[in-house]
């Protein structure tokens, strides 16, 4: 592979990445504000959800738009649990930081949404590039 053709590529998925990122982040953030407000769930306990939801939501954009090589093969709850098990780290650091920030800090669930989700980007997107979604030839 020539580096220098690649990059724009790489550029491109990235964007894509993140605008699917952006896009999972407003699905959590809905998710989680209309449990916490209208379901009066704990904000503790709301993120669960959310962030089951958010990361489904997350796994279709990714194999359908971010990583068009994904496409080429029938979606599974296996390619679902690789796609969890391949980003728990960055999950694991986005729930971790969500939970501290409401529970020792006070944050607001949005504000302390908005940091997790920030934080576990780079780890996700490296993760799901080099694992989950590469291009098998």
């Amino acid at each position: 592979m020539n580096p220098r053709r690649d990059r724009p590529r790489e550029l491109h998925q990235l964007f894509r990445f993140l605008l699917v990122g952006g896009i999972g982040f407003v699905v959590d953030g809905s998710a989680l504000l209309l449990l916490v407000h209208a379901a009066h769930v704990s904000p503790i306990w709301a993120r669960i959800p959310s962030f089951l939801i958010a990361v489904t939501v997350t796994w279709w954009l990714h194999r359908n738009f971010t990583f068009g090589a994904a496409r080429h093969t029938a979606p599974s709850i296996r390619e679902w649990l690789f796609f969890m098990l391949a980003n728990a780290l960055g999950n694991g650091l986005n729930l971790c930081l969500y939970w501290l920030m409401v529970w020792k800090f006070s944050w607001a669930p949005l504000a302390a949404l908005a940091l997790a989700s920030v934080t576990a980007a780079a780890i996700n997107y490296h993760v799901s590039s080099q694992w989950v979604f590469r291009r098998r030839s």
